[in-house]
């Protein structure tokens, strides 16, 4: 492989996964529909082939952020049912259309029906408990009179959002009773407020549909193994040796001579550091694998590079395949040890992943 030009990091999402975790989400939602959300890039995925894979697995509908995300997404895949889950920004009201929009006060509900140009699918947003984004419940209902089911702004769901439904149980029950008992009041339209951790743990908070995000790709919403909760990682992330040199006692590699050598000791070094989202945290604590062998990261990671430690004898050559993220032989390296290690969330860990040229790449893994 030296002499051929190759990417200086690459992640690769297998699209089968990304199927496989929506099948099993399915499942687990039961009669509820299952919405992907795509939001960030499909969580540094990429939202058109995640959402895609996931519209081919059962999915019904796609969840962004913004109109913005919303529109880039119809662009691609044209016609897919797409809810855009944040406000608007003053302004957009009278470009949204094609899509559903979550209203989650009355100033922007107020604004939506001055401004809208197009009839739209309306989705009210409650607060529960999050404590973020959401109408009381009397207002809500407020809203909720003044849409018309054959007008402009139809009732198209009644939402709220999950503040700790993969650590709080009892804090969890409570938000979904509240929601309940606005539901019961609410015009007819779909009722959804179960994220992953819900639609895994509590059968009582489906209602009429789930949006899924993070178990889609296949990663943990509970800080834990994601084979414990039948999800396949989807994403691999990978380098390789650009070098390998011997350190002499006394030696040291890279900034703040964070690994000196206590005896001759060999070394690789790897093109991709945290402007490729390497988190710099990860410095002589995390590994990375090559050859199948776990290999820790010695110097200090750098902008463009991180080093990792080989040992008396070099097993690697140049041009080795560095796993990052993902499988090598029987070794694994998740997200979630990252993030674990960085003292994180694995969201961070992949919204971070930084486009550098020919950096994804869109696979169906075969069996």
């Amino acid at each position: 492989m030296i002499g051929t030009q190759r990417a200086r990091a690459t992640v690769t999402v297998d699209l089968g996964a990304i199927e496989d975790n929506v099948a099993r989400l399915r499942h687990a939602a039961g009669p509820a529909e299952v919405w992907t959300v795509v939001k960030a890039d499909g969580y540094g995925h990429g939202a058109a082939a995640v959402g895609r894979a996931a519209m081919r697995a059962g999915a019904r509908r796609l969840c962004v952020a913004t109109w913005e995300e919303a529109r880039a997404l119809r662009e691609e895949l044209g016609d897919v049912p797409v809810l855009v889950m944040g406000p608007l920004a003053p302004g957009e009201e009278a470009q949204v259309a094609g899509v559903d929009v979550a209203v989650s006060s009355v100033e922007g509900f107020a604004r939506l029906q001055a401004g809208a140009r197009a009839p739209l699918g309306v989705h009210v947003k409650v607060d529960t408990g999050m404590g973020r984004w959401g109408m009381s419940a009397g207002d809500a209902l407020r809203v909720a009179e003044q849409l018309d089911a054959d007008g402009g702004l139809r009732p198209a769901g009644l939402m709220s959002h999950l503040a700790v439904a993969d650590t709080d149980a009892d804090f969890t029950c409570g938000q979904v009773e509240r929601f309940a008992e606005v539901a019961a009041s609410f015009p007819p339209c779909p009722r959804h407020l179960a994220n992953s951790a819900a639609t895994l743990r509590f059968p009582e908070a489906r209602f009429d549909a789930v949006r899924c995000g993070i178990a889609t790709y296949g990663l943990s919403p509970f800080e834990a193994h994601p084979d414990a909760d039948g999800l396949t990682p989807a994403l691999r992330m990978e380098t390789h040796v650009a070098a390998v040199r011997l350190l002499g006692p006394g030696e040291s590699s890279g900034y703040g001579r964070r690994f000196v050598a206590t005896e001759p000791t060999w070394i690789g070094l790897a093109p991709a550091g945290y402007a490729d989202g390497v988190p710099r945290v990860l410095s002589g604590r995390a590994d990375v694998l090559v050859g199948g062998r776990r290999r820790r990261i010695a110097a200090t990671v750098s902008m463009d590079q991180l080093t990792f430690v080989i040992g008396a004898n070099c097993d690697v050559e140049q041009g080795d395949t560095v796993t990052l993220i993902g499988r090598d032989g029987d070794e694994r390296i998740l997200a979630e040890e990252w993030a674990r290690l960085a003292g994180t969330i694995n969201y961070e860990i992949v919204t971070s992943l930084a486009p550098r040229p020919r950096r994804v790449e869109h696979v169906v893994a075969g069996p």
